[in-house]
């Protein structure tokens, strides 16, 4: 008795006390720190230039109109290599900040950054250290969310988002497998939430991965082999 007796306090105390209204700033972020972008397969004069699409999540209010997202390059700290977060990109000539928009109604939107190919990206990448900047619309958000570095080269590059999208394809990465996934899909990565891609479709994906590995190895009379990585040489085993 006495804990249905606090269960009724409880949920008495539930019904008096209404949802107190979010009172913090609104903050904007992206989905991941990193992203790879591939022009592998396309020259300059194919694909002399595309557009990095990067997922944003707010924090905060959704309201009723478009707001809109600003960016700006992080300079590199002086002693800053290479190989970590250094900026190889240069603005206007290698890139274009196009920004990002969250429209009316909505806790997502897209933060947009035009890319430019050229023939010395067959061997070698260029970096941006990408932030988001504060305007009338978002605050600056937490640190490691405000910020992102965009890579890319003509090179087959791995996803930065290959852990989580391996589940549907293939545990083992290599650019073969890349590279069929990017047949099968038509896509450079993807992230599985609703609204982007969803679970059911990754699947769907997955079993169409599975079916060309399956259709080469019935047409071959041997198993397509991973061509680079920790798997070189053994087979590619679809997960689906």
């Amino acid at each position: 008795m006495l804990l249905l007796a606090s269960f009724g306090l409880l949920f008495s105390g539930c019904e008096k006390s209404d949802l107190m209204p979010y009172t913090g700033g609104n903050t904007v972020g992206f989905w991941v720190h990193s992203i790879n972008h591939s022009f592998y397969g396309e020259g300059v004069e194919t694909l002399p230039v595309d557009t990095v699409e990067l997922d944003l999540a707010i924090t905060g209010n959704i309201v009723d109109y478009d707001r809109y997202v600003d960016g700006t390059f992080i300079p590199d700290i002086a002693g800053t290599e290479e190989k970590d977060l250094k900026n190889t990109a240069v603005e206007g000539k290698d890139y274009k900040i196009l920004g990002g928009i969250v429209k009316a109604n909505e806790e997502y939107g897209k933060f947009r950054v035009e890319v430019y190919n050229q023939d010395a990206l067959k061997d070698k990448e260029l970096k941006l250290n990408l932030a988001i900047k504060e305007n009338k619309d978002f605050s600056a958000g937490l640190g490691e969310n405000r910020s992102i570095v965009i890579t890319w080269s003509q090179k087959v590059m791995r996803p930065a988002t290959w852990n989580a999208m391996r589940f549907f394809f293939c545990s083992t990465y290599s650019t073969q497998v890349y590279r069929i996934f990017m047949q099968v899909t038509g896509l450079k990565e993807f992230y599985y939430y609703e609204g982007i891609v969803s679970v059911d479709e990754a699947y769907v994906m997955g079993r169409n991965f599975g079916n060309v590995v399956r259709a080469y190895e019935k047409e071959h009379g041997t198993p397509m082999l991973h061509d680079d990585g920790t798997g070189i040489g053994t087979p590619i085993i679809p997960l689906h």
